[in-house]
């Protein structure tokens, strides 16, 4: 009775937040990201990885971070905040790009993380329709930076984990999997001692 209860309190819970959801693409709004014109709400964008590279290309940042977002992984959903936190107060010199390669079933869990955390910039999904509807979102997430970052060693990468280029769209450096959070985020003070 009691799993039957609580089966029943997460489905509610789930279709709370995705009642107002709609599956939107970032191909669709590539001039309102890039403007940062968005709503206050957490903002998902289905993208394959021209429009992402298209997006991260015509960011004015001087350092952009493409991030692999993970709902099944408690080290991303630990580090992120405190990696948006550090973003957000250096935020003259870096822009996050968070992208996931779950399945679309799994938008109303980033929907609440988001909202619970308050951030409202986009979080970009990959499209199932093009990369496949597998389980397995790290397939994905590998030919995202075999196609955005060729320098990254894409077999030592996984969630929690990013890769950071320039303004001029040079490859700077990435993270993996055997570094710490707290290493990872000396990265980019180093990157910000660079431009004092």
């Amino acid at each position: 009775m009691k799993k039957t209860i609580l089966f029943i309190c997460s489905l509610l819970t789930s279709f709370s937040f995705c009642q107002d959801f709609k599956l939107v693409k970032a191909s669709d709004h590539i001039e309102a990201i890039t403007s940062h014109k968005l709503e206050n709400k957490p903002n998902i964008f289905i993208t394959d990885y021209n429009d992402l590279d298209t997006l991260v290309k015509r960011s004015k940042k001087k350092y952009k971070i493409v991030y692999h977002f993970s709902g099944t992984c408690p080290a991303s959903y630990k580090t992120f905040p405190s990696l948006v936190e550090f973003l957000n107060e250096n935020d003259t010199l870096f822009e996050l790009f968070p992208v996931v390669g779950d399945r679309y079933s799994k938008i109303p869990h980033y929907i609440e993380y988001a909202s619970r955390i308050k951030y409202f910039k986009p979080i970009y999904i990959l499209d199932m329709e093009k990369y496949g509807k597998r389980k397995n979102s790290n397939n994905k997430m590998d030919k995202l930076n075999k196609t955005l970052c060729e320098e990254c060693d894409y077999k030592r990468m996984g969630a929690g984990n990013f890769f950071v280029i320039d303004d001029n769209n040079e490859f700077i450096f990435f993270t993996n999997y055997y570094a710490t959070f707290y290493q990872e985020l000396n990265q980019l003070k180093q990157l910000i001692k660079t431009n004092l």
